[in-house]
């Protein structure tokens, strides 16, 4: 286990100064920075003398009808109760994150692909180091890329004379669990799909089948789409890292410590067991195409 672990963290350093000399990570991590900002700075033109009106910005004047209309005037009104940061941190995130996971599940297939994989395999590694090399990489520049967003957007709405909020401040371990969970998949994905291309089909559509599914539940609708949703999310809910994430959130605004705890400790168990199931394709398998 030492050896793996000592060949994962050498793959992992060379795979981070790839991506620290790939101009896409920071595209992707200042677009996210710039659109937390401008979130924050919107918000606090939006502010008058009665508190926070939609109103008088246009995006938040259409987020809120959209959201209000899709999962009703309470969901919108809570999510922007404690100001803009929440909000703005979660879209923040999004950029960068499947910017890692994206580039890691083709590049895993890619280089499985070309052998690279395999020669690595039959040399100082094996295909559970690689694997674990690709998910300690993404989720060291997760962590780097969640803190720059958390401290820019508190430096933004300490200009802004903005609270942060609690749920802000939940939002930051919440969002690493959830991160991890998210890369894991991808490593999954990765090691079951014969090239990059199915790989990052079945990951891109796995995640937004479970994304879906989430909105649904979680949605005004009634009738039979309503009825569909809860039955699909009883299913997916148990492999959904968003669906343990609105757990944690849920558990945070109400103020339970120890449900906020039962959702991080599932993304992780859910994170562990994908990996897990990965390492154990491998060594049945291989890491041949």
């Amino acid at each position: 286990m030492n050896r793996r672990f000592r060949s994962a963290l050498v793959i992992a350093r060379r795979q981070a100064l790839e991506t620290l000399l790939s101009p896409g990570y920071y595209i992707s991590l200042s677009a996210g920075l710039a659109l937390g900002f401008y979130l924050v700075r919107s918000f606090a033109a939006c502010v008058d003398s009665s508190g926070f009106n939609p109103r008088l910005g246009p995006f938040y004047d259409l987020a809120d009808r959209a959201l209000s209309g899709a999962f009703g005037a309470a969901f919108a009104s809570s999510l922007f109760a404690e100001g803009p940061c929440l909000l703005a941190f979660m879209v923040a995130i999004v950029p960068v994150l499947a910017f890692l996971a994206i580039a890691s599940v083709f590049r895993f297939g890619l280089e499985k692909n070309a052998g690279a994989v395999e020669l690595l395999a039959y040399g100082p590694a094996d295909g559970s180091s690689y694997l674990i090399a690709a998910f300690i990489k993404d989720l060291a520049f997760g962590l780097v890329s969640l803190a720059a967003a958390a401290l820019l957007l508190a430096a933004a709405a300490g200009l802004g004379g903005l609270a942060t909020g609690a749920m802000f401040l939940a939002a930051l371990p919440i969002s690493v669990f959830m991160a991890a969970a998210v890369f894991a998949f991808g490593v999954f994905f990765s090691i079951i799909s014969r090239n990059a291309a199915s790989a990052l089909s079945l990951f891109l559509g796995t995640l937004l089948v479970l994304l879906l599914i989430l909105a649904g539940s979680l949605s005004m609708a009634t009738g039979s789409a309503r009825v569909l949703a809860t039955a699909a999310a009883a299913v997916a809910q148990w492999f959904s890292p968003f669906f343990y994430a609105t757990l944690s959130f849920r558990a945070a605004e109400e103020g339970r410590a120890l449900g906020v705890a039962a959702g991080l400790l599932a993304m992780a168990v859910l994170t562990a067991t994908l990996l897990y199931a990965g390492h154990a394709i491998v060594r049945r398998r291989g890491v041949r195409p």
